[in-house]
């Protein structure tokens, strides 16, 4: 220590003054006796009844929650610790009130009404507690209850379920059964189905009855499902009488329900014991808050007490302070004067040259020196430190410099990145946000300001309609997940009920809380939405291509056997009219066919010449039942006009799509106009017009691209006028559309006019007119195939398969004609051809195929299955006469 420095001297004052308070101590300490004596008082009587009554006071805020704690309790083992906390709490506020009743004389409290309160408030919380655990114990019988109806009901499906499936078999078969069984099966039909939909009916009723919440709810449901059990007694009287007993005693099962041991009884019991325990929830919490009131009147009569005694103390306190205050202020003014010759003048002196120093330095100015830096004192150690200052401020400044400088570049990244971005503290309270988080969920800066809780913006998010999910699709809890965020990476997403989709990733921070990236899913997720319907629609398509073929074989068996049963029982006109009906069934089935392989984009466009003015009357029912009963469907069609040379059923898909989303765009209720009309030569317009509000002009040029969509996201594929679009274009017309906002919209497919041809005439064929070779792997197919040709005079040869083809083609030089399928196990009917060729190069081939898609595409001599008696006819005699002509003109 250097003693003639600052230090020495402040240490020389300082004894000074210790000396001199010393002094002034030995008084304080006598008047610091009185004030005991008089503390003593306080502390003695007054401070333990205050302790005492705020004890009661925070017991009894504890008790007013205790009600409230037992009826959240979820489990027994939580009902039994709120209910042990409430027995602790009142076993503590009794013993506090007994000890403030043991001498009322000094404290002035008579605990008497308090702890008669505080006994009541056990007697409701009892009550409520025990009410509680009725409540449950009914809601496990009633779960129970409700497991064993589901599974009687299950078991009911396994009693009916068989036998439904045994009666559709005989109802349907391709093998007529007995005509007695028969009707049996036909009889037992309806009652089965009645009672598989009356089983789940009343069992529905049932689980509905578990959800009443009044017993006037409960009488409702209880008369609904009466009704109900009626029926099903009913039905089970008309079943067959090998299912009665099991029925009947499955009924009773449901018939059990209404009574004492039922659902309905369960059901009712527990909304009586709920009942109760809020009667006993109000009646504690009543307690409580009396329990309270009268406590804090004690504590209130307490502080007053004690505030009397208080401004007592204080008086005594104020005057003997008054007396050690002037003795101090005589000290530190002498202290002061001796200070300020010795220490404070010079070191002002020295202090202000230091800070002329810095000012300088602050301005700038390097080479600024300091006075005193000779000094053996503190001031020369200060004079000393600021050079070392000096030389560091320079480095101080360059990182500050660079410091401004990142911070800078990070606040312009969060400006201008694409996704939002957020963080929360540890209290989960909004912190820091950028501008696209605000954009991206719709808040305002007004709401953000204040620094918000999640609690809070999860609330407006909720009321907006939004909603969280997992990336796979789980809903979940947004306060939950919150929590969760604080320690834990999260990802989840949020959806708008505007369709927009929110990607949320979530990290915690070191210091607590956790920051976000928000970022906009919206148009990902409805690619990927697209691209799944996509792929739903590829794989219909693959379905219907992989039956079309055998369905297509069956329906040519069918049909050749009614043409030839109409030939048969020409003088039988009854029958005959009924193979015609099943001729027209056939047909039917065929073209059923192939609108469903137009729909999964695997037919080829059939053009025929269609009359538009017949084709929009016979879609005038189906149109308006699919419209709905809100859209007014008006037809103007134009007389006389020429056939159109289209694919009818591809027409009729285009007409259902521009009258449904004419439908959509009006949001089911306005008026569409279907309009044809004569165009320019060549041509005739087909238009759909609605009364909707029009498409924006801003979307205009894209409403005919594929996948694109006005509709939420899941409501459309965007395919619909892009697939009529393609149709037109590929039947040589155009579409146009014509919309404005507000005033409705217009499209006009304009199609190609059928050219004129001539009448093909064919000549009967002469009997014993050819030797045809017929091939097929379908053994009654080939059957009929020969059965017809037969009946056109010709004399036939069939062969199962290629192989079995080529060796008749060896053996046989009089083949005039090969008719062979396209599709074949081992020689397929092109190698046929192929190999056919070979032997005898002027063969002529037909070809016939049921498959779908370009299968036989390049093919000018294909038939597609089921063919027609005629078709086939004129196929087999043009290809003859063909081959007769080359063969005369090779003879000659």
């Amino acid at each position: 220590m250097r003693w003639r420095g600052i230090q020495g001297r402040l240490l020389l004052i300082v004894a000074l003054s210790t000396l001199a308070m010393g002094l002034a101590g030995i008084a304080a300490i006598r008047a610091l006796d009185e004030i005991g004596t008089a503390a003593e008082t306080v502390t003695g009587r007054d401070v333990p009844a205050m302790e005492a009554a705020l004890r009661l006071a925070r017991i009894g805020e504890r008790l007013q929650q205790r009600g409230a704690s037992l009826a959240a309790a979820g489990t027994e083992t939580a009902l039994t610790e709120a209910q042990q906390a409430v027995e602790a709490d009142l076993a503590a506020f009794t013993a506090q009130a007994a000890a403030l009743r043991a001498d009322p004389s000094e404290t002035g409290w008579d605990s008497a009404e308090i702890l008669a309160l505080s006994g009541a408030l056990s007697e409701r919380l009892t009550d409520l507690r025990r009410a509680l655990e009725t409540l449950r114990g009914v809601a496990a019988e009633r779960e129970a209850e409700r497991a064993r109806m589901l599974a009687l009901e299950d078991s009911m499906r396994q009693i009916i379920g068989p036998s439904i499936l045994a009666v559709a078999a005989i109802t349907t078969g391709e093998t007529l059964p007995e005509p007695e069984i028969y009707r049996t099966a036909v009889r037992s039909q309806a009652p089965l189905l009645a009672a598989e939909r009356l089983t789940g009916r009343a069992t529905s009723e049932l689980l509905l009855a578990t959800t009443a919440r009044k017993a006037l709810d409960l009488a409702q449901n209880r008369a609904a499902y009466l009704r109900t059990l009626g029926e099903l007694e009913s039905t089970g009287a008309a079943l067959p009488a090998g299912l009665q007993q099991d029925f009947q005693a499955a009924v009773a099962r449901y018939r059990a329900q209404i009574g004492p041991d039922g659902l309905f009884a369960l059901q009712s019991a527990e909304i009586a014991a709920r009942e109760r325990a809020e009667a006993a929830l109000a009646a504690a919490g009543a307690r409580a808050a009396e329990l309270k009131a009268l406590v804090d009147q004690r504590v209130l009569a307490t502080s007053r007490t004690t505030a009397t005694v208080t401004q007592e103390l204080r008086d005594t306190i104020l005057a003997r302070t008054t007396q050690f205050a002037a003795i101090a202020l005589g000290v530190i003014l002498v202290a002061g004067g001796v200070s300020y010759v010795l220490v404070i003048r010079p070191l002002s002196t020295n202090l202000a040259g230091v800070t002329r120093a810095m000012t300088r330095l602050a301005a700038g100015e390097r080479d600024t020196q300091v006075p005193g830096a000779n000094r053996r004192d503190e001031i020369g150690d200060l004079a000393r430190a600021f050079a070392v200052f000096r030389e560091n401020s320079a480095q101080v400044e360059k990182l500050d410099r660079e410091l401004a400088e990142r911070s800078d570049l990070l606040l312009a990244t969060l400006e201008t990145m694409k996704d939002g971005f957020s963080v929360f503290d540890r209290e989960r309270r909004l912190v820091a946000f950028n501008p696209q988080y605000l954009r991206l969920h719709d808040f305002t800066e007004a709401e953000l300001s204040g620094e918000p809780s999640i609690e809070m913006l999860n609330q407006k998010l909720e009321a907006r309609g939004v909603q969280a999910f997992t990336p796979d699709g789980t809903p979940l809890d947004l306060d939950t997940l919150s929590h969760e965020r604080l320690t834990l990476s999260e990802r989840h997403e949020l959806r708008f009920p505007s369709g927009r989709v929110l990607e949320l990733r979530s990290n915690p921070i070191p210091q607590g809380g956790f920051a976000t990236i928000h970022m906009d899913v919206t148009e990902s997720r409805a690619t990927q939405s697209q691209l799944l319907h996509a792929q739903k629609l590829e794989t219909v398509g693959q379905l219907t291509g992989g039956i079309a073929h055998d369905f297509n074989n069956i329906l040519a068996v069918i049909i050749g056997n009614f043409n030839i049963l109409m030939r048969e029982l020409a003088e039988v006109p009854p029958l005959q009219a009924r193979a015609e009906r099943g001729l027209s069934a056939a047909n039917r089935g065929a073209a059923l066919i192939n609108r469903l392989l137009t729909f999964s984009r695997r037919q080829r466009l059939a053009p025929e010449d269609v009359a538009l003015e017949t084709l929009v009357r016979g879609m005038e029912d189906l149109l308006q039942s699919s419209l709905g009963s809100g859209v007014t469907l008006i037809t103007d069609l134009a007389e006389d006009l020429p056939a159109v040379r289209v694919d009818p059923g591809q027409l009729e898909n285009a007409l259902m799509n521009l009258a449904v989303n004419a439908r959509d765009a009006m949001e089911g209720a306005g008026q569409i106009t279907i309009t044809t009309r004569a165009a320019e030569p060549g041509f005739v317009d087909l238009t759909v017009a609605d009364t909707g509000s029009g498409i924006p002009p801003e979307i205009a040029p894209q409403v005919l691209e594929p996948f694109f969509t006005t509709k939420p996201v899941g409501k459309g594929s965007g395919l619909g006028l892009s697939m009529v679009y393609g149709f037109v274009q590929q039947s040589g017309g155009t579409l146009t559309l014509d919309s404005s906002p507000g005033k409705g919209t217009r499209v006009t497919l304009r199609l190609p006019v059928s050219p004129e041809r001539a009448p093909v005439v064919m000549a009967p064929a002469e009997a014993g007119e050819a030797c045809i070779l017929a091939v097929d792997d379908d053994a009654d197919l080939l059957e009929i195939t020969a059965d017809q040709l037969r009946g056109m005079g010709h004399v036939v040869v069939t062969a199962p398969d290629g192989a079995t083809a080529l060796e008749l083609l060896q053996e046989i030089p009089e083949i005039d004609l090969l008719y062979t399928d396209l599709a074949m196990p081992g020689l397929d009917g092109q190698t046929l051809a192929a190999r056919a060729h070979d032997l005898r190069p002027d063969l002529p081939v037909l070809f016939t195929s049921g498959a779908p898609g370009k299968a036989g595409a390049d093919l000018p001599n294909l038939l597609r299955k089921p063919v027609p008696e005629e078709v086939l006819a004129a196929a087999v005699q043009v290809s003859l006469e063909d081959y007769k002509r080359r063969t005369s003109a090779s003879s000659t």
